[in-house]
């Protein structure tokens, strides 16, 4: 059995190669995109040259919550789904995550898994406020008003986001893709060969679906996610009949919970911002507890007595 990393980063080399090296085994692949705007990207592309098994690209600058980040993710999808090996599954990782559980645990839990792992909620569940992200146009991928880039310029940021603030209500709203029930979820996902080949092929017959997602609110969190629970391919991720037998019973503003779905472990409470929270030392039991398989996210300098504990016992 094999299985495929796809890896998104954009700093801290060091920490993606410990990554790469912690997972490092025969039976895997690495398919790394680094943000070409990173200062010495083809230093960091070095560091793999001897890496028979990593792919490792730098074809976009990407940005926080702009349509890059899908571009980039699709990318390196493509890239591993055509390569002259059988996947079993692909594993979407970000540069500053990190495995808890041990190899051989891992290839066990794949080994004996058929279902996809994607976390999801429909729209029509979650506070109105989440329905601007495809009402309006965003244009995150622009630099001066992407709230998280340097480069931001507080004139152009607050007249695009106060516009909407002060005008939303009176503006046309966009429709959703065409017959399509919204979904919202986590952008790390865990996604079987056929579920992979079936996305690609989607995205290749329907370029109007990236038109629209192009200008999304973080479409990374909808871009997969809504190609698959609007699909035939919704009855292969974890969980869903449980899901859809929660629908019958749902409270007014409860949310469903999965037994697994990013199969990633983050702290999204006010315990560290932003959010979610890198992990320190403070969350070791925290791992060592649950049954995701990894955790992010780790920073070399802030998570380096974590990251050597974790090593040390729990791998």
């Amino acid at each position: 059995m094999n299985i495929a990393y796809l890896i998104l980063a954009h700093n801290q080399p060091l920490q993606l190669k410990r990554l790469v090296d912690r997972l490092n085994q025969e039976n895997i692949h690495f398919f790394i995109h680094f943000d070409r705007k990173y200062k010495d990207v083809a230093s960091v592309g070095n560091m793999f040259g001897e890496y028979r098994n990593v792919v490792f690209i730098s074809e976009y600058d990407v940005y926080w919550g702009g349509f890059s980040t899908v571009r980039a993710a699709q990318k390196i999808m493509k890239i591993a789904s055509g390569a002259p090996v059988d996947f079993k599954y692909y594993v979407y990782l970000s540069g500053q995550d990190y495995p808890i559980k041990s190899n051989e645990y891992i290839n066990n839990f794949f080994e004996n898994s058929s279902s996809d792992f994607i976390a999801y909620h429909r729209m029509e569940h979650l506070p109105d406020s989440f329905r601007n992200k495809y009402r309006f146009f965003h244009f995150l991928d622009f630099k001066y008003i992407n709230p998280r880039d340097k480069h931001k310029s507080k004139l152009l940021y607050y007249i695009n986001y106060g516009f909407y603030r002060r005008f939303g209500k009176f503006i046309p709203h966009r429709s959703f893709y065409k017959d399509f029930v919204p979904y919202f979820g986590s952008d790390w996902f865990t996604l079987t060969d056929d579920t992979v080949k079936y996305i690609l092929e989607f995205v290749e017959r329907n370029k109007d679906y990236s038109d629209f997602m192009k200008y999304t609110d973080i479409p990374n969190e909808l871009f997969v996610h809504n190609i698959l629970l609007n699909s035939p391919r919704k009855t292969n991720i974890y969980d869903y009949a449980k899901y859809l037998e929660w629908l019958n019973y749902k409270k007014e503003g409860e949310l469903f919970q999965s037994g697994y779905s990013t199969l990633k472990y983050m702290d999204w409470t006010d315990r560290g911002k932003p959010l979610p929270a890198t992990l320190d030392l403070s969350y070791f039991e925290d791992l060592r507890k649950t049954k995701d398989l990894f955790a992010r996210k780790m920073d070399e300098k802030a998570s380096a007595d974590l990251l050597n504990k974790i090593d040390s016992e729990l791998l």
